[in-house]
């Protein structure tokens, strides 16, 4: 059969990779075009757009880029009506990949949604747009389960990939004498966005200078090498999980990252900014408590979150301190809910229950 994927951003890439290699061995001879990473591309597919491309943040990114959005949903349109799938497979990104999924339902071509958008946090109005244009619902999440079947989609909870990713780990036993890495560690995480990484590593190489008896490192990205390039700060590139593992606390860029930072028990402080004109009308719109993964799933404050004018050095090193005193009660307390959480998200196998999922939908749905 023949599967097009599109994954918007980096994590949607990872996430997308393990799905090919699980329909690759349910459909050995399937053929799959994707918009995606290189690790989609090297799973098995042909990449014909990288994510770097759509890597639009915040409402005047959007308002800054409506011509090159446009010129993609046409490539998009083109490349689906000349491939002809049967079917595709949209990897969370839900502000651009639910207008694609409209392009496509139009087209007449079956629509699947892997990691559904967090419609629980904001624009509940979504619901029924997915409803309109996606056929199957893939969640990560076992609240969105209910959720979303309350509004007649059909949905399935496959676990989190995530969980996959990391039982899947194998720490480096090279990596702290290659890196020289020192102790005490404390790894930052910067984001993947452009957006995301310029607005921390300023507050990050502050931190650093409070903290001279520290050593702090940066989990990188090669693609955006020239960005780190001009702070004095420790990079190490595309390695982030080793970092983790021999971490004590983490500073994490909000998103998938901070239940990454969970899953491997490394005490957290989690931190976000973004332009000005996005945060108020978020603020208007978001109807949830917290901002972190973790804190959203569990229901509660397990781990300390820097927003906005809060995101500053002075801020986060009273919580670093806390979480680096030995036997702190803070870190005792994180650890103890990071053991909840993993209660609540459950096993590996998100990526093979889904791919296997998907495969029957996609063959069943031939057969009519």
């Amino acid at each position: 059969m023949k599967y097009f994927i599109l994954a918007g951003e980096k994590s949607g890439d990872l996430h997308g990779s393990k799905l090919i290699k699980e329909l690759l061995i349910l459909d050995p001879s399937a053929s799959i075009q994707a918009w995606g990473g290189d690790d989609m591309q090297e799973a098995g597919a042909e990449l014909l757009i990288h994510h770097k491309e759509l890597a639009i943040m915040g409402l005047l990114g959007v308002l800054q880029n409506i011509q090159k959005l446009k010129g993609l949903f046409q490539k998009f349109k083109k490349q689906i009506h000349d491939f002809q799938p049967d079917t595709i497979i949209f990897i969370d990104y839900g502000g651009f990949n639910l207008k694609a999924a409209r392009i496509a339902k139009l087209q007449g071509f079956q629509t699947q949604f892997y990691i559904a958008p967090k419609v629980w946090a904001w624009n509940k109005g979504r619901v029924e747009v997915i409803k309109k244009w996606i056929d199957q619902l893939y969640v990560i999440f076992p609240f969105e389960k209910t959720l979303f079947e309350e509004h007649g989609i059909s949905t399935h909870y496959v676990g989190n990939p995530l969980k996959d990713s990391i039982d899947s780990f194998q720490a480096d036993p090279r990596f702290t004498e290659e890196n020289s890495i020192q102790q005490p560690c404390i790894s930052l995480l910067a984001g993947s966005r452009k957006q995301e990484i310029t607005a921390a590593l300023p507050v990050f190489q502050e931190l650093k200078a409070q903290f001279p008896d520290l050593h702090f490192y940066v989990a990188g990205l090669k693609e955006w090498k020239s960005i780190y390039e001009s702070y004095q700060l420790n990079v190490i590139y595309d390695d982030t999980y080793n970092l983790l593992h021999v971490s004590q606390v983490a500073i994490v860029t909000s998103g998938t990252a901070t239940l990454e930072t969970a899953l491997f028990k490394i005490p957290q402080i989690v931190v976000y900014k973004t332009d000005w004109l996005f945060y108020s009308l978020a603020k208007l719109l978001v109807k949830i408590k917290f901002i972190s993964l973790v804190n959203i799933i569990l229901g509660k404050e397990a781990v300390p979150e820097m927003i906005q004018s809060k995101f500053t050095a002075s801020h986060i090193s009273i919580k670093l301190k806390q979480l680096l005193e030995p036997n702190s009660i803070t870190k005792q307390n994180q650890l103890k809910l990071y053991d909840e959480l993993a209660q609540i998200i459950g096993p590996a196998g998100a990526s093979k229950k889904t791919a296997k999922l998907i495969f029957e939908s996609t063959s069943a749905n031939q057969a009519k």
